[in-house]
């Protein structure tokens, strides 16, 4: 459990008595154990329908800095939503509305609905997991050859963009393969580090992004092969009925979801 600063303790004491506001939860670096001197208190207050529709959208942000100059410090980030708003998010399809609560902190729930609805939010509908390594797979599979391709036109920029949306498309399918949600990009690294991977597969996807090298994103796939299989997705020699499955037009509502874009 990591602590908050006393100056969000003493605002949570003020939200508590406040009975609009149903619960307070503590995301963001924090709550994922990757703070440092640079990190504050990113918190969520969860209000009542009736409290929310009270706030103005200009007024449902809060923050609290300390000091001056050198010295200034942000202490707080207060996002003001409803529990209304939570309890909707297990049905969304953006991993924003689901990974800042896979280890995110009930610091006051009112009623106990608070943390079930942060529970909820947090946990991976096991279809959608299954659909996502499908197109994921196909994404991460299909990247490296193409930018293979257009490094060899000369087109180095377009290349490296390509590599980078294989290794975002890598990075869905070896957080899926642990149950869990893609993080926001400035917390990637940090968040690989805490996969269990036991083929060794970030380091592979992190050199593809450093380098401006394809082949990593191939041999972090071809590690994968076997685990990937179990799940249900086709060995490399077989992808290519599944590719043009994918991208069907039949499927198009689904691809949207899960393909790149």
């Amino acid at each position: 459990m990591q602590s908050i600063f006393p100056a969000t303790a003493a605002r949570l004491e003020e939200w508590k008595v406040q009975p609009g506001v149903l619960g307070v939860v503590l995301v963001g670096s924090k709550s994922r154990g990757h703070n440092d001197e640079l990190s504050d208190d990113d918190l969520e207050v969860l209000l009542s329908d009736e409290a929310f529709a009270q706030l103005a959208p200009s007024n449902t942000g809060e923050v609290f800095v300390e000091g001056e100059g050198a010295e200034r410090k942000l202490i707080y980030d207060v996002q003001y939503t409803s529990l209304s708003g939570l309890l909707r998010k297990p049905s969304s399809h953006h991993d924003l509305d689901h990974w800042p609560y896979e280890r995110a902190q009930v610091l006051f729930d009112r009623d106990g609905r608070v943390s079930a609805a942060v529970a909820a939010a947090g946990s991976m509908d096991p279809q959608f997991r299954h659909t996502r390594l499908l197109h994921a797979t196909i994404d991460a599979w299909v990247a490296p050859r193409r930018a293979a391709k257009t490094l060899k036109r000369g087109a180095d920029c377009a290349g490296r963009i390509i590599i980078a949306k294989g290794a975002k498309a890598l990075s869905r399918v070896i957080f899926a393969l642990e149950n869990r949600w893609v993080p926001l990009d400035h917390w990637l690294e940090a968040e690989l580090r805490t996969l269990e991977d036991p083929q060794q597969t970030a380091p592979l996807l992190c050199r593809a992004v450093s380098t401006g090298d394809p082949a990593p994103l191939t041999e972090a796939l071809n590690r994968l092969e076997d685990r990937l299989f179990a799940e249900g997705v086709p060995r490399a020699a077989d992808r290519i009925p599944l590719f043009y499955e994918l991208v069907h037009v039949s499927r198009a509502e689904e691809r949207s979801i899960h393909g790149l874009n």
